[in-house]
């Protein structure tokens, strides 16, 4: 898939402009949408173990979403976002 073709541009060498822009996030997305569950949950002073029971996630895979050793289904996402009473575009932002 070229980049491109889904809004990120490329500079003249065909390169992704982004290769060469310097940014502290990871590049990769499940490491991005991981710092920002951890962010989402410590925001609500919730420990991996509260934030399991509460939205019926196991604890284990809360940590490897967050550590970006995992990524997450749509539905999961949507129980996600409803635990922390956000939409689905709010929950994925900055990411």
């Amino acid at each position: 898939m070229n980049l491109s073709s889904v809004g990120i541009p490329s500079n003249t060498n065909g390169q992704d402009a982004s290769v060469n822009q310097s940014y502290s996030l990871p590049r990769d997305i499940s490491s991005r949408f991981g710092r920002r569950l951890r962010e989402l949950r410590q925001s609500r002073n919730l420990t991996q173990l509260a934030m399991a029971e509460q939205f019926g996630i196991d604890r284990s895979f809360i940590s490897d979403v967050e550590c970006g050793r995992k990524s997450i289904s749509l539905p999961t996402l949507e129980v996600m976002a409803l635990g922390f009473k956000l939409s689905l575009s709010d929950i994925l932002r900055g990411i």
